[in-house]
């Protein structure tokens, strides 16, 4: 029997950038506004709405025209002075106390082995014996594929009086549920380019009045990621640069399809596609995070003595490429992604391929 035709593009079941659906390419094609006329604030004004809903808040949001990295940075620069605790649990938790460094602050590291999740006790503990002024936390660990519990961290961090909670949400947000107002998030974002399906360029981000405090006597803050002012130019429905003007329409698009989708359907799809992998790695690739802490939007599956290299590119050939690991476990570890415009039908197509490859290359068999 021939092997199916690849597609006509390779798909894309990587950590990210993500796949963008073509409703959402066009959008990007739109003609130019200016960016201090009166569309640019009905743009704003609209669609900055609707994005509130899927991050479960009410505080205001920022559309930076930056990768999350840089709202990280933003993040940390904002809620100085003070002493920052940083949860620790992977190669991106690691980059908020690697750019806390870079800005000459003060901070300890609370780590646990890459693969696992952080437990509520051990923070509430932490942060009893020294005095901190900020936590920084990865809720899903995109090196791991882990999804920190963020509910019960929030309540632990919040027990303590004037301590702001910092949480990249870079490959979970648009993808589960997310309270940031219930749970007392304070700095909240996540990049375009992941769960919410479009390319990359724009950095969404939640920030509590109690951030915006904070942010008045930071010292040394910048200007570009200075949350005063991006709040001083949103109650103008303005950003203080140049915002990403195409990725705005294509944000419109993109709620558009999410909307429809509903949102309690698109948080079961995600699960669903989770479960999927999980079950054809069954008794052949352990996952390499902490059960009961799985992420939905990304599985990291241990390779089991494969040469990953040959498989990834055998199946990268046919037209689906599949991450392969970051950091401490490059080359043990392949991370497949299944967020955003991912089907259920299309990573069953995808696992189809990558178990014709493995039996070419003799590797263990479903």
């Amino acid at each position: 029997m021939s092997k199916p035709s690849a597609p006509d593009h390779p798909i894309l079941f990587i950590p990210g950038p993500t796949e963008v659906h073509p409703d959402v390419a066009r959008a990007g094609a739109r003609p130019m506004i200016g960016h201090r006329g009166p569309e640019i604030g009905e743009l704003l004004r609209r669609t900055l709405a609707r994005v509130a809903p899927v991050m479960g808040t009410s505080v205001s949001v920022f559309p930076l025209a930056c990768s999350a990295t840089g709202a990280m940075e933003g993040a940390v620069r904002n809620a100085a002075p003070g002493r920052f605790l940083h949860l620790v649990c992977g190669a991106f938790s690691e980059r908020w106390a690697s750019i806390r460094q870079a800005c000459a602050l003060d901070g300890d590291v609370l780590e646990v082995p890459w693969g696992q999740v952080h437990d509520p006790g051990e923070v509430r503990r932490a942060l009893r014996a020294k005095r901190y002024h900020a936590v920084t936390l990865v809720h899903n660990e995109t090196s791991t594929g882990v999804m920190n519990p963020l509910p019960e961290l929030a309540l632990a961090v919040k027990e303590q009086d004037d301590v702001l909670l910092l949480v990249d949400t870079v490959s979970s947000m648009a993808a589960v549920e997310l309270r940031l107002d219930e749970w007392g998030v304070d700095v909240c974002f996540a990049g375009t380019q992941k769960a919410w399906g479009l390319p990359p360029g724009m950095t969404l981000c939640a920030v509590s009045p109690a951030a915006l405090r904070r942010s008045a006597q930071a010292p040394g803050k910048g200007y570009y990621f200075d949350w005063v002012e991006h709040q001083k130019y949103l109650d103008k429905a303005q950003t203080p640069a140049t915002p990403a003007i195409s990725l705005l329409y294509q944000l419109e698009a993109a709620l558009d399809r999410i909307e429809s989708e509903g949102l309690p359907s698109r948080y079961a799809r995600h699960r669903a596609m989770r479960d999927q992998v999980l079950t054809w790695a069954q008794g052949r690739f352990p996952p390499f995070a902490q059960e009961g802490f799985r992420s939905v939007t990304l599985t990291t599956l241990r390779g089991n003595g494969v040469d990953l290299g040959a498989v990834l590119s055998a199946v990268r050939k046919r037209g689906y490429v599949v991450g392969g690991g970051y950091g401490k476990t490059k080359g043990e570890v392949f991370r497949v992604g299944h967020m955003g415009e991912i089907t259920p039908s299309l990573l069953r197509e995808m696992l189809a391929v990558f178990d014709e490859e493995l039996a070419t290359l003799g590797g263990p068999r479903s």
